[in-house]
């Protein structure tokens, strides 16, 4: 059993600090003066002073990552009357991070005056006055929250809901409050609206669970605490019961696409010669392709899990957990009919449109308790992980030794997602394995201008040991920052797999490179999934994590309320071997 859980799929918890060491980091500056100044009604612009060397800034407003800027300001749009916060980090051409600014605080109010505009402070000093007449935060009438339950009656919005209309919609209602003029309306985390009635509709939403809170504002500008969370996940079938909260999974999307496509056993898809760029590879020839063209996955080419996890061990199938990672994968072609009878039909992650692939993680349904097991049954382990989410694997069914690998993906830019590209070992510690694994693509959600290439093996493996780690960055660092935001469109990973070589490439380019003969031991599969949270997501900045503090390990209370359903989306993947 120890063997088993040493087959944990990364060595980061001993080796990524190795990898990212700030010691070989070039030092960027930290920005100063960072401030926020009010400039229309709910509106900031937060501003810091210009770094030398900078790329861009990453900002986070309110505790939560929000987006990067390439100039030193950055504007927050529809917010509450209340008080805000900003810090901001400088990133250099070469990736390298600096430290977070100070915090900078500003209370804003519901009735703006431009001729009085509220500027910041700084966590951890008093406002201070200004030169320039201009009134601080602390001196403007700040409009504050009424709690639920105040004295003056003013409560909170009872009884939310929602109910699923035509045309993936959703129609929110609450009961009135007496005295409220308006209400304002937050949608899977975001302001979304403000309206004079006891219902807001929802319009284009995607296929999986919404949430909604709402709350009333008198004419003062007095605001009630938000109403309790109500969520609803949308079908696209909606229900003639309009039921108000439905508490499953949601339901895939309809299939499109060629419904033939699952049942092609061949390991390459007669759709990928459709393509012209498939017969242009000079001295290479196509052995296993996946278009996603069709409405399911094709059983011939793939398994729906991870090599280890649904494992037949004696008389059951144990489940497991790697690198502290909190899904659990969906196997919709599982081998064990209790996974089939139990989860498959409460949630389906491999989403088809006719033209690609999309698997996509949700909240698990199924999670009644808060365990950490980090092997057990079916049961055990579904009832604990905190998503559900899929994975892919060719074992047993495709792997080769040498050739040119790519997959054209789309990754999500979603705090604590860990999606993956890579290939794997074939062989068990019986057979005989370095228990080789090349990482083509890797990301962590909150950075998608980061994708790493590793390359890891073990030496001294037995049925008894997992071996010595060897993690091996390639040069010049396996850490590839191009400043894209690769999160914004499609991009072709690659290898070229050649004895005592590997070479990565993003859209052609290359990008790293390693020289080694350890890359020549044995044979690999292809692997790609979407992980959430894990190990490698609560690292330190400079290893690639959040940084938060331990108490605040991904998925926090706000983490849950801030998700948004992520997918990991593939239009193809494509082997070739040299002719």
């Amino acid at each position: 059993m120890i063997n088993k859980i040493c087959m944990v799929r990364k060595a980061y918890f001993l080796l990524l600090f190795i990898f990212l060491s700030p010691s070989v980091a070039l030092a960027i500056d930290t920005p100063r003066d960072p401030r926020g100044t009010e400039i229309g009604q709910l509106v900031i612009k937060w501003e810091w002073a210009a770094v030398a060397g900078a790329a861009h800034y990453e900002v986070s407003i309110n505790g939560n990552y929000r987006g990067i800027t390439r100039d030193p300001q950055y504007f927050s749009r529809d917010l509450w009357a209340g008080e805000h916060s900003m810090a901001v980090r400088a990133i250099g051409t070469d990736g390298n991070a600096s430290a977070a600014t100070q915090t900078a605080k500003i209370v804003i109010g519901q009735q703006f005056d431009p001729n009085a505009v509220a500027r910041s402070f700084l966590v951890g000093s008093a406002p201070a006055s200004n030169d320039n007449q201009q009134p601080t935060a602390s001196q403007q009438p700040a409009v504050t929250p009424v709690a639920a339950g105040a004295s003056n009656g003013f409560q909170a919005p009872a009884n939310p809901r929602g109910t699923e209309g035509s045309g993936a919609s959703v129609t929110w209602q609450w009961d009135s409050v007496p005295g409220a003029t308006v209400y304002e309306v937050t949608v899977d985390g975001a302001y979304a609206g403000e309206v004079s009635d006891l219902q807001f509709t929802s319009n284009g939403l995607w296929t999986g669970e919404h949430s909604m809170t709402v709350k009333a504002v008198d004419s003062s500008g007095n605001r009630t605490e938000q109403s309790d969370t109500v969520k609803i996940n949308v079908t696209g079938s909606p229900s003639s019961n309009e039921a108000p909260v439905v508490t499953t999974a949601p339901a895939p999307p309809p299939a499109q696409g060629d419904q033939n496509a699952a049942n092609v056993q061949s390991l390459i898809d007669p759709a990928s010669y459709s393509y012209p760029e498939v017969g242009q590879k000079e001295g290479y020839e196509l052995v296993f392709s996946d278009e996603f063209n069709g409405t399911a996955l094709n059983p011939f080419r793939w398994h729906s899990q991870l090599r280890w996890d649904g494992e037949f061990n004696g008389e059951r199938y144990e489940y497991r957990v790697i690198n502290g990672e909190d899904q659990f994968y969906v196997n919709v072609l599982s081998p064990d009919q209790q996974h089939l009878n139990d989860i498959a039909p409460v949630y389906n992650p491999f989403q088809f449109d006719g033209s690609r692939l999309a698997i996509r993680a949700t909240r698990n349904p199924l999670k009644t308790n808060s365990s950490k097991r980090t092997f057990g049954s079916l049961s055990e382990i579904s009832a604990q992980q905190t998503f559900l989410s899929g994975a892919l694997s060719t074992h047993e069914k495709f792997s080769q030794k040498y050739g040119y690998f790519e997959a054209r993906i789309k990754i999500p830019s979603h705090v604590g997602t860990f999606p993956a590209f890579w290939l794997f070992h074939e062989r068990r510690a019986f057979e005989g394995t370095q228990r080789t694994e090349i990482d083509i693509m890797e990301n962590l959600g909150h950075a998608p201008w980061y994708i790493y290439n590793s390359f890891h093996y073990f030496k001294n493996v037995s049925a008894t040991y997992g071996g010595d780690a060897n993690f091996i960055k390639p040069y010049p660092s396996g850490q590839v920052f191009t400043g894209t935001d690769y999160s914004q469109d499609y991009h072709v990973y690659a290898v070229d797999w050649a004895p005592g070589r590997v070479t990565w490439f993003i859209d052609g380019v290359q990008t790293s490179e390693l020289i080694n003969n350890e890359v020549n031991y044995e044979d690999l599969y292809l692997m790609l999934n979407l992980a959430m949270g894990g190990n490698w997501t609560n690292f330190p900045t400079n290893a690639g994590g959040l940084g938060r503090p331990s108490d605040q390990r991904y998925p926090t209370e706000n983490d849950l309320i801030n998700f948004n359903n992520p997918a990991l989306e593939i239009d193809y993947v494509r082997v070739y071997r040299r002719r």
